[in-house]
């Protein structure tokens, strides 16, 4: 643009000085000729220039001008005429060179204003509004990319997928607003301790996804880990509040175990999920030999996607036994899955997919109903015990669902007991005492499962609406021979008496185990002593004993229950 502007004003000042010359020596149609000349060639050139005003007015200027004066000058009535017809068209055309310029800067500018807001529109798509981290939009587009990198050059790359410990608690005790101030000292806190070699990402809520493109070995890249969850279990201020998280990632790398972006991401998600189990707090790294335990976790999560859970789904029972009495006091309903696509599998594998995959509402419910249903069969002196999930007392809408099929059945509220796990119970412990405020509402019972597993306070326990616990098996197993066993039991006994609540002890599978609790004190057992959990139609035997003073050994021998090694 620049040149064409000094062109504009050089190449015109040339043919202007050339054809005046020849204007003075020419006759009259020589004089003619080089004005219409002048005229048409100085149209042409403006118009060609319209979208750069200036040049196209210096144009007119050194071409039309001197002409025009020039022919006015000649005396001549015939020239004379055409100067004066040159100068209006030419006045003409410079005005159409002003609006048509106007519009196409107009035009220009509404095309650069567009595009900016494209771009800003962009970048909000892409960047997570809260943090300025890529969101998990781009973190799977820049994924994609690398992947394709990295095939092409041998070379490679891990993705760490990082989960926030007790983030939820935060929320629940100072607000969302604090959360989200965590949230951002957080994600500075990231960027801070890490490279540009390491992309950091917010996928959604307190979980972060580190692309690292270095060529580090498994090693370092635990070491790497390891100085994050140290930075992030260093306190945290927001608005003079102390907060204390910690943090726990799952690692997977190309191409030793994965090979699309897909598989890495799922691996680096499964890596993280059972490091915040058996590892929290600290980097864990996806070996391969969990590929077969991924693939069956997807398989059955498909499987459970599909299925008919109303005619896959069962209960069986387990009885809950009054050692001073010798009755059945209670039966807790067992989850049972048989799918056609995978075969038998475990509760304890999956109600944690299903957890994660939004199902176990539904199943729930399901099971609920069928539990129920038996037990309105059952004598008015036995109870139903049924294990809820944290997802089953998560929300108001959740609780409420429950609360209608117990009211819809044809069992006294008061006779079921809803068992929540401890971990299930901390949290988010303002919702989860709601819900068991709602059930306890009803009549219902509320149990404690697992107690002393987890993580909680005594304080915040004593704040639940409890009315019965429920010792874990993993402190009943050989008590009679653990005297560190035998402390816990017993102190966990006492402190039962001490809330004024019931206590049930799990796992007894043998005569010393259920004499060590007999001889402490506990009245309420539960284990394969007496029976493993089995179907609804087995449950005859107990029933019709539950009353006589008969020792568990008669009872597994009945012709109803089958002894405990015969069942899986």
């Amino acid at each position: 643009m620049a040149r064409t502007r000094l062109l504009g004003g050089v190449l015109p000042i040339v043919v202007s000085c050339w054809a005046l010359t020849l204007f003075e020596v020419g006759d009259h149609v020589v004089r003619v000729n080089i004005a219409y000349f002048m005229a048409i060639s100085g149209v042409c050139i403006v118009v060609f220039l319209m979208h750069l005003r200036i040049a196209a007015y210096q144009v007119a200027i050194i071409v039309y001008v001197p002409l025009v004066g020039r022919l006015l000058l000649t005396g001549d009535t015939a020239l004379m005429t055409m100067g004066v017809n040159l100068a209006v068209a030419s006045a003409m055309l410079l005005t159409i060179v002003y609006v048509q310029s106007r519009h196409f800067r107009e035009a220009v500018y509404s095309k650069a204003a567009l595009q900016k807001a494209s771009e800003h529109n962009q970048t909000l798509a892409n960047l997570d509004s809260l943090t300025g981290l890529p969101n998990r939009r781009l973190f799977f587009s820049n994924l994609d990319d690398e992947i394709a990198f990295a095939q092409k050059n041998s070379r490679r790359l891990a993705v760490g997928i990082l989960d926030l410990d007790g983030f939820k608690a935060v929320n629940d005790l100072h607000g969302h607003n604090i959360g989200d101030q965590l949230l951002m000292q957080v994600a500075e806190r990231l960027n801070g301790i890490l490279g540009s070699h390491v992309l950091v990402s917010r996928l959604g809520g307190d979980e972060f996804a580190l692309l690292i493109k270095s060529r580090n070995s498994n090693s370092e890249l635990l070491l790497t880990g390891e100085n994050i969850c140290t930075a992030l279990r260093e306190p945290f201020f927001v608005e003079n509040v102390r907060i204390s998280i910690s943090g726990s990632i799952g690692y997977a790398v190309y191409p030793d175990v994965a090979r699309t972006p897909h598989e890495l991401y799922e691996c680096a998600d499964y890596a993280l999920y059972q490091n915040k189990r058996a590892n929290r707090g600290y980097p864990g790294l996806f070996a391969k030999e969990q590929a077969h335990e991924l693939e069956a976790r997807s398989m059955i999560e498909q499987a459970i996607r599909a299925a008919d859970l109303e005619k896959e789904l069962t209960v069986h029972f387990q009885p809950i036994i009054d050692i001073r009495s010798h009755r059945v006091a209670a039966l807790e309903a067992l989850a049972r899955w048989e799918s056609p696509m995978v075969g038998t599998v475990s509760p304890a594998v999956f109600i944690p997919i299903a957890e994660r995959s939004g199902k176990v509402g539904e199943i729930t419910l399901i099971l609920l109903k069928k539990a129920l249903a038996v037990a309105s069969d059952w004598p008015g002196d036995v109870n139903l015990s049924f294990n809820l999930s944290a997802h089953d007392v998560s929300s108001v809408e959740r609780v409420a669902k429950l609360a209608a099929v117990v009211m819809h059945s044809r069992v006294d509220p008061r006779r079921i007991d809803f068992e929540i796990t401890e971990t299930a119970a901390m949290g988010n412990v303002a919702q989860t005492r709601a819900a068991v405020a709602a059930l306890k509402t009803l009549g219902c019972g509320i149990s404690l499962d697992d107690f002393g597993t987890g993580f909680s306070s005594l304080t915040q326990l004593h704040a639940f609406p409890l009315t019965t616990i429920k010792i874990d098996r993993s402190f009943v197993s050989d008590l009679d021979k653990k005297p560190a066993s035998y402390k816990i039991v017993k102190s966990l006994l006492a402190l039962s008496r001490d809330m004024g609540v019931e206590c049930i002890v799990e796992g007894v599978e043998t005569a010393e185990e259920l004499a060590v609790v007999t001889g402490l004190g506990g009245r309420y057992v539960q284990g394969y002593y007496w029976s493993p959990p089995v179907p609804a139609s087995e449950l005859g035997a107990f029933l019709s004993v539950r009353k006589a003073d008969a020792p568990a050994g008669d009872v597994l021998k009945s012709e109803t229950i089958k002894p405990r090694a015969l069942v899986s």
